[in-house]
């Protein structure tokens, strides 16, 4: 399960600092930021993962029968935990190459 999302973007604001304004795609100031952005990914990946962990739990207890309906949540959940740790080993990546020019 994903928590403490606060503690671990903490480093991400500085990315759009108190003087950044938030550009939207197509160049537009006044969106959100790519620190909001990701934490709201983050905490939708953390929801999914608590559905379905929920899922799980009323089919052991007997509080339902519908096993397909687990299934995808579970599926859910494992797609979304899956593509949020491949955008992370892409932005490692990007970082990666950022700190290696050389200035």
């Amino acid at each position: 399960m994903i928590q403490g999302t606060n503690n671990s973007l903490a480093g991400i604001d500085r990315l759009t600092g108190p003087g950044a304004s938030p550009v939207k795609p197509g160049g537009e100031a006044g969106g959100a930021s790519f620190a909001e952005a990701l934490r709201k990914s983050i905490d939708e990946v953390a929801r999914l993962q608590q559905d379905a962990s929920r899922a799980v739990e009323d089919l052991a207890t007997g509080k339902t029968e519908d096993v397909s309906g687990v299934m995808t949540a579970v599926e859910k959940a494992d797609l979304a935990f899956k593509t949020l740790l491949a955008i992370r080993s892409k932005l490692m990546e990007a970082y990666e190459e950022i700190k290696a020019i050389q200035v």
